[in-house]
């Protein structure tokens, strides 16, 4: 019987870390930095918030772990305004790994593919529009971490 020893242990467990980083290399899954963060604001209709995160939950973040996997986004979250607010009661945030966020070609066609291939899920048989709108838009970029 071979007695194990602490190199044995070391070296096995470097083989094991090694391994890993390299099927992660391979795979092509790699640590991706934000460099923009696109945010949509949203405002429920009377009574429906609860309804339109849902639909937002349900929906986009189907399609954006998608995108998160097919790389062009690096994060998303959805953000509910906790105080009364007459503008806008949710921010849909999505990160991305290049400075064009959505707007760069290949972020857009990769995610008009993913569009085209969601099938929408009501919420309480409404559509978004059914639910709330979208009221405005902003891109942040990174300066300082």
């Amino acid at each position: 019987m071979t007695e194990l020893t602490r190199r044995m242990v070391v070296g096995g467990a470097g083989m094991v870390i090694a391994g890993s980083a390299i099927a992660s290399t391979e795979s092509g899954i790699a640590p991706a930095k934000t460099v923009l963060v696109e945010q949509t604001y949203l405002k429920a209709l009377p009574g429906l918030r609860a309804d339109l995160t849902h639909y937002i939950v349900t929906n986009w973040f189907a399609m954006d772990q998608k995108g998160f996997d097919q790389g062009i986004f690096t994060h998303y979250a959805l953000y509910e305004d906790i105080e009364e607010n007459k503008d806008w009661d949710l921010v849909m945030a999505v990160s991305y790994p290049q400075d064009k966020g959505y707007d760069d070609p290949h972020a857009m066609a990769t995610f008009k593919a993913i569009r085209a291939a969601h099938e929408e899920v009501l919420i309480g048989g409404k559509t978004l529009k059914e639910l709330g709108s979208i009221v405005r838009h902003h891109k942040l970029k990174i300066v300082g971490v």
